[in-house]
């Protein structure tokens, strides 16, 4: 496993799970993030480190003071794991000559880059379909 790509790395499932947290446990108040590092099993500094990319992203909220913490900002069935994804690890790209056509010298003749740009967009198109309410509903069960 040492060698395995890891296409949603450790930083978005932690983001994905602390997120699961705040939807299920949050209701209207605030939980803190050393809450969501203990309940998630989360390193605390990481942990503040991804909630405020989250907060950046307007994802999730946040409070100062004796009864502040995170709150989602948005409902779960506008939080995508796009959206997710790109706000902790930065664009999803299967290659770099899909991003910048100058990183690619057989551009564009190249039939590698086409059919990477489809799996690409397929790929986008179903992390942006795939939901924070989506997620919910199977924990649940539903």
């Amino acid at each position: 496993m040492d060698k395995a790509v890891r296409l949603v790395k450790s930083d978005t499932d932690y983001a994905m799970r602390m997120l699961v947290y705040l939807a299920m446990n949050g209701g209207d108040g605030m939980v803190s993030a050393a809450t969501l590092s203990k309940k998630q099993k989360i390193p605390l500094d990481f942990a503040y480190k991804i909630l405020q990319k989250l907060c950046r992203a307007k994802i999730v909220k946040s409070l100062k003071g004796a009864k502040g913490g995170f709150s989602l900002l948005k409902e779960a069935q506008q939080i995508t794991l796009l959206d997710v994804m790109e706000t902790v690890q930065g664009p999803l790209i299967i290659r770099p000559c899909l991003l910048d056509d100058k990183a690619c010298p057989v551009r564009p003749s190249c039939p590698v880059s086409t059919r990477l740009r489809q799996l690409q967009e397929n790929l986008r198109e179903s992390m942006r379909n795939l939901t924070l309410a989506e997620i919910l509903n199977a924990k649940r069960g539903d």
